[in-house]
């Protein structure tokens, strides 16, 4: 699978694995923006190790 940001192979960025979602709901979240997503291998925030995209972080200039 593809990051969302850069297009580089998607790598957890705190386990080094590349991201395999485990269920259709996990791929989804993975490409909604609003959805936190965690790695299945390690259980952390999936961050992406190429270019540091955070999945399921909102952007810092969202008003609410």
């Amino acid at each position: 699978m593809k990051c969302s940001f850069c297009e580089a192979p998607l790598t957890c960025k705190a386990c080094s694995k590349p991201f395999r979602p485990r269920g259709a709901e996990t791929l989804l979240a993975a490409y909604q923006s609003d959805m936190r997503v965690v790695c299945p291998e390690c259980q952390q925030p999936l961050v992406c190790k190429s270019c540091g995209f955070v999945y399921g972080e909102r952007e810092e200039d969202e008003d609410e």
